[in-house]
């Protein structure tokens, strides 16, 4: 659903996606939040971000520490599914032989 690049102040940068399980639980623990807001980029805050890379990188193993501890030790980026699959969402020109 979503992909984070997630970068530790004294560690290696991983990749974690916040699957369906990440989003519910994110949900059920974000007072007024729901999936279909997310979807609105004017809805999509940067604590929203950090929440769901939290939640997932905790899912994963990745991290144990609690939400303060991610937010202060780590910088959360949304990796652009298109970009890193080199996709170019142009469709291609007609072409013009026969």
């Amino acid at each position: 659903m979503f992909t984070f690049e997630v970068t530790p102040d004294n560690g290696d940068p991983y990749q974690v996606t916040a699957g369906s399980r990440d989003v519910l639980h994110w949900e059920r623990t974000t007072k007024g939040k729901s999936v279909g807001a997310l979807s609105e980029a004017e809805n999509f805050h940067m604590a929203d971000m950090f929440k769901l890379a939290w939640i997932a990188s905790r899912r994963l193993s990745l991290f144990a520490g609690d939400l303060k501890e991610f937010e202060a030790a780590h910088e959360v980026d949304l990796v652009d599914d298109e970009e890193e699959e080199g996709l170019d969402p142009t469709p291609p020109a007609a072409s013009t032989t026969t």
